[in-house]
C-alpha cells in the first residue's frame, strides 16, 4: 500500500491554525497589544475629528457664547471619557468574532452618515444647518466605524457613548427651551431681587420688565440687563450632560440618582444667581470695566465647574459610589482580540472619512443664513427687502385671502424691482422682476401648497424644473411654464428660509417672476457649486426625475440664467443686509 502525499497550501495551513483547539484559548494581552490598540484608538479618533472637523468647530465655538446651549461643545468630549472608562471588555459582553457581521453591520452605518450629509443638504435647504442634522449622522459614523474597526462587539460595549453623542444635536434643546426660557428667566430675576434685600449693590429701573438694573451711583452709575442668554440655563444644560455621563459609572439605585441631578440643579440655578449678585457687587464697589469686562466672561465657567465638582465630591452623601475599579479588571477576562487585523478596515474608514471632511467643509457657506447652533441670522425680506445695484423695488400688493392656506399671522406681499436704466448695473431687463414673498410659522404650509401643484391646478404647462444652488447654503428651483391665462411663457426661481421674527423664528417662501419676452441681460452668472454641491443636486435631480430644459428655446434658457444669477445677488444682498440691520447700535445696556 503506498502513501501519496498531498500538498498543502498556504490558505488551507492558516486555516488549520485558526480552528485548532489551543488558538480558541484566552491570550494573555501584552505590551505590544496595548501599543497596537492605543495606534487604532488614535487613528480612529483622528478620522473621526477630521471627517466631521467643521461641525465639531462649530459646537466648540459655541462654549464661549453666552447662549442656553453653550455647553453642548462638551458632550463629544464627555462622550470619549465615556468611552476609555468603558474600554476593557466585561465577562458578560457577546464574544462575537465574525469580521463579515462587522462589515455587515458597519458599513450600511457609514453610507447612510454620508448619504445625510450629501442628499439632505439639497432636500433641506438652509433648514438643514436650522435642524442641525449634520449632528445627527455623527453617532452613525462613529458607530459604523467603530463596528468595522473594532468589531461589533466592541459597539455594543460602547453604545452608551455613541448614543451619548446625540445629546449635541441642538434642535430638540431649542425646541423645549423656546417654550420654557421666559419662565426660567421670571424665576432668576425672583431670586435675583430676593439675593438683593440682603446686598443692596443694585436697584431694578422703574417701568422695566423687572430685568433691567442699575448698578453704582453718580456719574459712574450704569445700567446691567439679566436676559435669557445669562439666566443660568447653559448651567443647568452642561450639569444635565454630565449627570447623564456620570449617572452611567456610579452604583446606587435610580432614586438616589434622581434626587442628586434635582438638587444639583437646585445647586447650579442657586449658584447662578450668586454669580450675578456678585457682578453686581464688582460694579458697585470697581465699576463697569471690572464687572463686565473682567468677571463676566470667566465668572459663570468658574461658578459651573464648582457646581459640578462640589456635587460629585458630596455623592456619597445620596448613596452614591463609583463602580470598584477591582471587579471590573477581575471580570475582564483575558480573551482573544475581535479584529487581528485592520489595515483594510482603517482604509475603508479613512475613505468614508476623507469624503465627510470634503462635504463637513462646504458646510461653512451656511455661516451667512444660520449661527452655530442653528438660529436664523436673516431679518426677513418683508421689513427689508434685499436691494440691487441700478434697481427700485417697490410693494405693490398684499394678499390677506392666503391667511387661510397658510395660518392666520401668515402674510403675502408682492413686490416689483424695475431697472432704473442704470448702465453701472449688472442686471438689465426691459420687464420687471415680481417678487411674491409669504411669511408663515408654519414651514409644513410650503410643502402643502407648492407652487408646482399650484401652477398645475391652474392649468398651466410646466416645461423645466429643477433644482438649484443659490449660494449661502440655499437651495433654490427654477422652472418655466405656459401661462394659458396670458398666452406667454414665464421663468421662476423661488427658495425658502427661516428668518428672525418677533415671536421667534418664521420661514419665508421668495418666488420671483419673469416672462420669457423681456430682454433680460446679465453681466454676472451665479457661481458655480462646489464638487459635493454638484453631485447632491444630481443625484437629487435623479431622484425627483426632474425634466432639463435641454430642448428649450434659448430665450427660456436666457431667461433662466438670467433670473438665478438675480436671485443669487438677492440672497447675498439679504444677508449683507441682514448683518448691518442687526448691528448692535450701542453699549448702554449691558448683559449679566
Amino acid at each position: 500500500m503506498t502513501t501519496v502525499s498531498v500538498p498543502v497550501t498556504r490558505r488551507e495551513r492558516r486555516s488549520a491554525r485558526r480552528t485548532a483547539p489551543w488558538s480558541r484559548l484566552p491570550r494573555v494581552p501584552t505590551l505590544r497589544d496595548d501599543h497596537v490598540t492605543a495606534v487604532r484608538i488614535a487613528v480612529f479618533l483622528t478620522i473621526v475629528a477630521v471627517a466631521y472637523h467643521y461641525s465639531l468647530q462649530t459646537l466648540m465655538r459655541s462654549v464661549q457664547v453666552d447662549t442656553p446651549l453653550a455647553y453642548l461643545g462638551l458632550v463629544p468630549l464627555i462622550a470619549l471619557a465615556l468611552a476609555l472608562g468603558r474600554g476593557r471588555p466585561a465577562a458578560h459582553e457577546p464574544s462575537i468574532h465574525d469580521r463579515q457581521v462587522d462589515y455587515i453591520i458597519g458599513i450600511p452605518l457609514l453610507v447612510a452618515a454620508l448619504a445625510i450629509n450629501l442628499l439632505l443638504p439639497i432636500r433641506l435647504s438652509t433648514m438643514f444647518w436650522v435642524w442641525r442634522v449634520d449632528l445627527v449622522s455623527l453617532p452613525l459614523f462613529v458607530a459604523g466605524a467603530i463596528a468595522v474597526v473594532f468589531g461589533v462587539r466592541t459597539l455594543w460595549r460602547q453604545r452608551l457613548p455613541v448614543a451619548f453623542l446625540l445629546f449635541a444635536w441642538p434642535f430638540p434643546y431649542t425646541m423645549v427651551l423656546l417654550r420654557w426660557i421666559d419662565t426660567f428667566t421670571n424665576l432668576t430675576l425672583v431670586g435675583v431681587n430676593g439675593g438683593l434685600h440682603v446686598v443692596n449693590v443694585a436697584h431694578a429701573v422703574a417701568g422695566s420688565n423687572g430685568s433691567l438694573f442699575t448698578v453704582g451711583s453718580g456719574p459712574e452709575r450704569f445700567q446691567l440687563s439679566v436676559a435669557s442668554a445669562c439666566s443660568g440655563v447653559n448651567g443647568m444644560v452642561g450639569f444635565l450632560l454630565v449627570s447623564v455621563a456620570f449617572a452611567s459609572l456610579v452604583v446606587g439605585s435610580r432614586w438616589r440618582k434622581l434626587a442628586w441631578l434635582a438638587t444639583g440643579l437646585f445647586c447650579i440655578w442657586l449658584m447662578n444667581v450668586g454669580r450675578i449678585l456678585l457682578i453686581f457687587f464688582a460694579g458697585n464697589l470697581w465699576g463697569e470695566s471690572a464687572a463686565i469686562d473682567g468677571l463676566h466672561p470667566y465668572l459663570g465657567l468658574i461658578t459651573f465647574n464648582l457646581g459640578v465638582l462640589g456635587m460629585v465630591l458630596g455623592m456619597r452623601r445620596f448613596g452614591l459610589s463609583f463602580r470598584n475599579a477591582n471587579e471590573r479588571a477581575a471580570a475582564a477576562a483575558p480573551r482573544r482580540r475581535a479584529v487581528p487585523r485592520t489595515r483594510v478596515a482603517l482604509v475603508t474608514v479613512a475613505a468614508f472619512g476623507l469624503t465627510l471632511a470634503v462635504v463637513n467643509s462646504g458646510f461653512r457657506s451656511y455661516d451667512l443664513v444660520a449661527s452655530d447652533l442653528g438660529a436664523p441670522k436673516l431679518v426677513t425680506f418683508l421689513g427689508h427687502p434685499a436691494r440691487v445695484d441700478g434697481w427700485l423695488s417697490h410693494k405693490v400688493a398684499e394678499y390677506t385671502w392666503s391667511r387661510r392656506f397658510f395660518g392666520d399671522t401668515s402674510q403675502w406681499f408682492r413686490y416689483t424691482y424695475s431697472w432704473t436704466g442704470a448702465k453701472h448695473s449688472a442686471f438689465r431687463s426691459g420687464a420687471p422682476v415680481i417678487a411674491d414673498v409669504i411669511s408663515t410659522d408654519d414651514l409644513s404650509t410650503f410643502s402643502t401648497y407648492g407652487i408646482e401643484a399650484c401652477y398645475t391646478f391652474h392649468g398651466f404647462n410646466l416645461q423645466d424644473s429643477r433644482t438649484i444652488d443659490l449660494g449661502g447654503g440655499v437651495v433654490g428651483n427654477v422652472l418655466s411654464y405656459w401661462n394659458s391665462s396670458t398666452r406667454s411663457d414665464w421663468t421662476n426661481v423661488y427658495w425658502y428660509w427661516p428668518v428672525k421674527g418677533r415671536d421667534g423664528t418664521r420661514y419665508e417662501r421668495v418666488d420671483l417672476m419673469l416672462t420669457d419676452s423681456s430682454d433680460a441681460h446679465a453681466r454676472v452668472t451665479a457661481p458655480d457649486p462646489s464638487f459635493t454641491r454638484r453631485l447632491g443636486l444630481e443625484l437629487d435631480r435623479a431622484a425627483r426625475d426632474q425634466t432639463t430644459a435641454g430642448d428649450a428655446h434659448r430665450q427660456m434658457k436666457d431667461t433662466q440664467a438670467f433670473l438665478v444669477s438675480y436671485a443669487h445677488e438677492l440672497v447675498r444682498r439679504q444677508a449683507a443686509d441682514s448683518r448691518r440691520v442687526d448691528r448692535p447700535a450701542g453699549r448702554s445696556q449691558k448683559v449679566a
